[in-house]
């Protein structure tokens, strides 16, 4: 398996430095991911109110004592709990200059969020192949004056982007009514459903069916509030058993069958890991097509407006510079000239600066006009919209900045490896990895089948099967690449 998701990381990471990261750079779009992002470890994020037990269940789950519990917010950092030899813990500076840890971006965030950044690393089996983040317990929404001083959502969406697997805990005494769930659901994890859970924790505080069912109603109502779906995710109806604490009167069994569920999700996280990148690199990918269109399309217009505008300037003064000397007035050339070069002057210094703005006001326009027929044809044109509201902000950002004739012209060849990309070679790249998993699936249970018939008759003289060989991924024949800014055949 190890062999198979190896394969597979390679790949991913050769799409990004061919084609995405060129481009990139051409369009100066948002960086792709570093290496220590693509290399890391597959990352679970737990969120949730104060004292929904998340800590509690962190513990429960590496069967030590990492977090401190309690029925009061303990612990207002992200902790990023992952494997070490021995017992360490870092702070937030050392965790995000680190280059060989995936957290460099936290740094945009600010100083204040840095400081709430803790690294633990422990010698527990689980942490070789899972990183566990703990996150603030969330609060009523904080105000400015006396908040937490950083973005929260904006921060919870950094790791949420880049998590496998999202857990969000509840509890019965406070089922998503805090301000901040409600502005986390709504603003940090928008899109990212398909790595989402629902945990209503504590169930074991429910002394009688009436608790249960209030609660229960009551997260499902505000749910309904922030997720736009017509269906709510499932929910983890479950606790941790703790000593000492009073039994409730209702049966168990379904609860602790839910916790081993939910736990069991979590040890699966890292073959999903493979899958959540390539769903990465896809958003990646489309968001770059949009930011690329659009700005490679505004570019031209801008650049035809100029040549057609310097063209009339050449035709009026040519014009006028041959009168003048068709007519003999020979004095009127030097004042002709000079004329030019002032309304040339101006022209520089006015009129294309002012053409400019007016072209990156109208990126909508130029986005609708791109893609008029695939919204008239794609099933969903909101999601379309809704990616491009996201890109929009950087592309007139950058394009402001550094001036649409900063932007050299992409090629179709360019267009084509990137439409192949995103429609063609990263669909496959899925379908092979779903291929390789079953794969090894069928292997590894043909492998246990074969070592329980012959731990039932030691005295078999049957062979043993041999084992076929990891899937090899290789990347499609003749794929064109980027070099040095320009495409040409594989």
């Amino acid at each position: 398996m190890q062999q198979v998701m190896e394969q597979f990381a390679d790949l991913i990471r050769e799409y990004y430095n061919d084609p995405l990261d060129p481009l990139t750079k051409q369009f100066m779009f948002r960086r792709p991911p570093t290496v220590g992002e693509l290399q890391r470890p597959a990352q679970v994020l737990m969120l949730g109110n104060h004292s929904s037990g998340k800590s509690t269940f962190l513990n429960h789950l590496l069967g030590v004592e990492v977090q401190k519990t309690g029925v009061a917010p303990t612990d207002d950092n992200f902790t990023i709990v992952t494997y070490g030899p021995h017992d360490t813990d870092r702070d937030g500076p050392s965790v995000v200059s680190n280059p060989d840890l995936p957290y460099e971006g936290l740094r945009h965030f600010g100083d204040q969020l840095v400081s709430h950044i803790h690294l633990k690393l422990k010698p527990v089996e689980l942490l070789r192949t899972v990183t566990l983040i703990d996150s603030p317990g969330m609060i009523d929404e904080a105000k400015e004056e006396n908040g937490r001083g950083f973005d929260f959502p904006g921060a919870v969406r950094w790791f949420a982007e880049r998590a496998d697997l999202v857990i969000v805990f509840f509890d019965p005494d406070k089922p998503g009514t805090t301000g901040e769930t409600l502005q986390v659901f709504k603003e940090s994890l928008n899109g990212i459903d398909h790595k989402l859970l629902i945990v209503l924790n504590k169930m074991d505080q429910c002394q009688n069916l009436h608790d249960f069912a209030r609660a229960y109603g009551a997260l499902c109502w505000n749910l309904g509030k922030v997720i736009p779906r017509k269906d709510l995710p499932m929910i983890y109806n479950t606790f941790v058993p703790l000593e000492g604490k009073p039994k409730s009167d209702l049966p168990m069994e379904d609860f602790d069958t839910a916790r081993n569920d939910l736990i069991k999700e979590i040890h699966r996280v890292p073959s999903r890991r493979m899958d959540n990148q390539i769903t990465q690199m896809q958003g990646f990918a489309e968001r770059l097509r949009l930011h690329a269109f659009v700005i490679d399309e505004a570019a031209k217009q801008y650049r035809s407006s100029k040549k057609l505008s310097y063209f009339i300037l050449i035709l009026v003064f040519g014009g006028l510079g041959t009168a003048a000397f068709m007519t003999g007035l020979f004095i009127a050339l030097p004042a002709l000239a000079a004329l030019a070069i002032v309304i040339l002057t101006i022209f520089q210094v006015f009129v294309l600066p002012r053409k400019r703005k007016r072209i990156i006001a109208q990126f909508d326009k130029i986005f609708e006009g791109l893609h008029d027929r695939e919204m008239m044809v794609r099933d969903r044109a909101e999601d379309l919209r809704a990616m491009w509201k996201e890109v929009h902000p950087r592309a007139s950002e950058v394009a402001l900045k550094h001036g649409l004739q900063s932007f050299t012209k992409m090629s179709q060849l360019d267009r084509d490896v990137l439409n192949e990309l995103i429609e063609d070679d990263i669909p496959k790249l899925r379908s092979k990895l779903y291929d390789a998993l079953q794969s090894v699936s069928i292997r590894d249970a043909n492998a246990a089948e074969a070592a329980e018939a012959a731990e039932a008759d030691p005295l078999s003289e049957e062979e043993p099967t041999l084992e076929e060989p990891d899937t090899v991924v290789v990347a499609p024949e003749g794929r064109r690449r980027f070099s040095w800014g320009r495409r040409e055949p594989g």
